[in-house]
């Protein structure tokens, strides 16, 4: 009898199934990431742009292991990590503990920056107050976690994610940057002196430990089976691929314009202001806007990752009551600092500090997991992978010491 031949998906057939991993990309292209970026373009020019294309190639790394853990397994992070310990109540009980001391803090605080930082770009851009600008951008993500779960804002979250990359990629082609420098800055060969804290802070901006949580989640959901590895992957780099872009472009256009001026980069709308000079009065706005969905849709993604990996967690309905109230708080929670135009510091550090201090136990708990036969069989780790996601393990180990560090320093200057 003849083998059947295996069906190759079209690029669109590919396009269409897309998902899970939108809702990452949403999540950490947020108005953090953009005031990062900027100011690394500020400061180092283009010189910083390896450090963006060694998170993002990171980020793909765990969350290939996350998602085949999940789409193999039927297992989160925590069910498949447990399942690897031999007392796996006492695991159960430490790993969901650490889980969702951290799931609370670091969301409610990315939150509040998420917010803050959108209602900025939404005020700037339609000549709004910041306050009524932060209750309709509130309104509109609690509207969405409220109502929406993982697989139906996936299409809107791939929107967003498109969104952005057309704006911010438009933005860094008007601007004119010298490509040979730019190249120049994929290749570590000269790292600035004093650039240490902007690496940290570009790298910890796209590893955050709850978006591969959620990931291990929402791709157990949309898959089952070895067969769906190959639809989970290209969803993986297309869309960390766009996210990895925008930062990029981003990095180029504050590079470009503002490199060597001296500019105070404390809001992410610096990078909306630097293009009228250069673009004129609709390149601000339509670098407003973009600022604005940015905010918008790590608003959206952020209480969403919160409800679905604590429903997961504690099998509640995915939907039901207790999910949405906990992800409905969240947002309520940022739209309330966001609409009295304060920056909550305390918090936002603590929030940084945790998530980094988190990050490297999701990615060992992950290494664990994607090495356990039992679980995965011949779909477990090779050793190419273990080597590679070693490296990854030991980057978010140095970011969790270095948020340690600058936890305590910042709280002895509060």
């Amino acid at each position: 009898m003849r083998k059947k031949k295996k069906h190759k998906k079209s690029l669109a057939e590919k396009l269409k199934s897309m998902g899970p991993a939108a809702i990452v990309t949403s999540a950490f292209v947020g108005p953090g990431t953009i005031t990062t970026t900027t100011l690394a373009g500020v400061n180092f020019k283009y010189a910083l742009l390896w450090a963006v294309l060694f998170s993002g190639l990171s980020l793909i790394i765990l969350m290939e292991m996350a998602g085949r853990i999940g789409i193999i397994s039927n297992h989160d992070i925590a069910e498949a990590a447990t399942a690897s310990f031999s007392n796996k109540k006492v695991a159960a009980i430490v790993i969901k503990s650490i889980i969702v001391l951290t799931l609370f803090v670091t969301a409610f605080g990315l939150e509040a920056g998420n917010l803050i930082g959108g209602s900025l770009g939404l005020a700037d851009a339609v000549n709004l107050p910041q306050w009524l600008s932060a209750i309709i951008l509130g309104v509109a993500a609690f509207y969405a976690v409220a109502v929406g779960t993982a697989k139906t804002l996936e299409k809107l979250m791939t929107f967003f994610v498109s969104l952005m990359g057309l704006i911010f990629v438009l933005t860094m082609i008007l601007v004119g940057p010298n490509y040979m420098e730019v190249l120049n800055g994929f290749i570590p060969t000269n790292i600035p002196e004093g650039s240490g804290v902007n690496i940290i802070a570009l790298i910890g901006t796209t590893l955050i430990g709850i978006n591969i949580l959620m990931h291990a989640t929402t791709t157990a959901q949309k898959w089952q089976g070895s067969t769906h590895l190959e639809d989970a992957n290209f969803d993986i780099y297309f869309n960390v691929g766009i996210g990895t872009i925008i930062t990029f472009a981003i990095i180029i256009t504050s590079g470009t314009v503002l490199y060597g001026s001296g500019t105070s980069v404390d809001t992410p709308i610096v990078f909306s202001q630097m293009l009228e000079p250069t673009l004129g009065n609709y390149a601000r706005i339509i670098g407003n806007i973009g600022i604005a969905a940015a905010g918008l849709s790590s608003a959206i993604a952020t209480p969403l990752i919160l409800k679905t990996v604590l429903a997961r967690l504690f099998r509640w309905e995915a939907n039901g009551t207790k999910a949405r109230v906990t992800g409905g708080l969240a947002v309520i929670f940022g739209s309330i600092f966001a609409a009295f135009g304060t920056s909550p510091t305390q918090i936002i550090v603590f929030a940084s500090a945790l998530s980094g201090l988190f990050l490297p136990i999701v990615a060992i708990l992950i290494m664990i997991a994607a090495n356990n036969k039992e679980l995965l069989q011949e779909h477990k780790n090779n050793l190419f992978q273990d080597i590679l996601g070693g490296i990854a393990t030991l980057v978010t180990l140095g970011l969790g010491i270095n948020s340690l560090l600058n936890f305590f320093e910042n709280l002895s200057n509060l």
